[in-house]
């Protein structure tokens, strides 16, 4: 049986590189496989678009009307990820590389600037119908920017990385 630690008997012996090329090969497979469980069912993006799009369009109601639609989809938000992930074995909540991380920080950004221009359109003392354009927005944006955080969160974690977003 082979030691596995040097002679000081504290740090694990460096492996030759026959078992480092084998380790990364089976980490490489590892990440092919991973990248394959990460398929996205055509209704969530809609569904997460929905919700998005509830949270800027809510800004402009009057009372409590806009304080309940943003905790319903703050309760709503977890039970779609929760249900994707029990359903797929993996969780897409996490970037895997700098392309996934731009993009779930643009889809974040994107929330944010529906709200403020929610928020503008009830200060502006506007028609309330007004909010449909940033909610749309957010909801297009939500679906198109999710569907290429899918894509590049697959490339990165099947080791298909350095692909322009």
């Amino acid at each position: 049986m082979e030691n596995e630690f040097d002679r000081a008997g504290d740090q694990p012996a460096c492996p030759d590189a026959a078992a480092a090329r084998e380790a990364l090969a089976q980490l490489q497979d590892d990440g092919s496989r991973l990248a394959s469980r990460v398929v996205t069912p055509w209704w969530y993006h809609p569904v997460l678009g929905v919700i998005v799009a509830s949270f800027a369009g809510s800004q402009v109601l009057p009372g409590m009307a806009a304080i309940w639609i943003v905790a319903i989809g703050i309760v709503l938000l977890p039970v779609l990820t929760i249900a994707y992930s029990r359903r797929y074995g993996v969780s897409t909540t996490q970037p895997a590389g700098p392309r996934s991380k731009r993009l779930l920080l643009s889809m974040l950004a994107v929330l944010i600037l529906a709200m403020v221009s929610s928020l503008a359109i009830k200060f502006l003392a506007l028609s309330a119908w007004w909010a449909i354009i940033p909610a749309a927005f957010a909801f297009s944006a939500t679906v198109v920017l999710g569907r290429r955080y899918d894509d590049a969160l697959r490339d990165e974690l099947g080791g298909k990385t350095g692909q322009a977003a």
